[in-house]
């Protein structure tokens, strides 16, 4: 999944979305947990029933060490956004690299959501099909702002949120208005939801 963009075709320089560094202790933490469940697991089976309980405490650990690389990967290796005019190019920590050709994307929106007097800001993509794992944290938090935007429940898309990436989405839908095709609505709006008070 490589940019096919030829050498004359203009490439922007690919935006880097860390995480912020208020949210650094979670991947800290996620290793953390996940060296104690080593620990842990060696103990078991050393232990009298280790001939049960550890094969059983190794197969539920998975998730634990899944959980921990992810996390690790936005510390290492973080999440990464590229434009160029035949795609959009989104770059998981520890997945391969997602090529959206511009003729799968509807629309690419920095959206503000204001609920009383908090605002919360994201860079919402628009697919006609789905796009990144279906537990990527872009294609989920798609799901649970897709209805606040109006999106019919099966929708499709991805969603890169300022609280939890340091990015301006403002300036990210500046970059790619530069490269998306004029079928592909660009805009700047803001989001008032009428029911209660948005939970993420």
């Amino acid at each position: 999944m490589e940019n096919s963009a030829g050498a004359t075709e203009p490439v922007a320089a690919p935006i880097v979305l860390r995480l912020r560094r208020t949210l650094t202790w979670i991947p800290l933490a996620a290793v953390a947990v996940a060296v104690l469940w080593c620990l842990a697991a060696a103990a078991v089976f050393d232990g009298p029933n280790g001939g049960f309980a550890g094969p059983v405490m190794a197969v539920s650990g998975a998730a634990v060490l899944v959980a921990a690389a992810t996390f690790a990967g936005y510390l290492v290796r973080p999440l990464r956004l590229e434009a160029d005019t035949d795609a959009l190019t989104v770059r998981l920590p520890t997945w391969l690299a997602g090529r959206i050709d511009w003729d799968d994307v509807t629309a690419v929106s920095a959206v503000a959501v204001r609920t009383g007097s908090s605002v919360r800001r994201f860079l919402v993509v628009d697919l006609r099909s789905p796009s990144l794992p279906y537990i990527s944290r872009p294609r989920s938090m798609y799901r649970r702002l897709a209805p606040v935007l109006g999106r019919a429940k099966d929708a499709h898309g991805l969603c890169f949120e300022e609280q939890v990436f340091d990015f301006d989405a403002a300036e990210l839908l500046d970059l790619v208005r530069q490269f998306a095709p004029e079928n592909v609505a660009v805009e700047n709006r803001t989001v008032e939801p009428a029911d209660s008070p948005w939970e993420f």
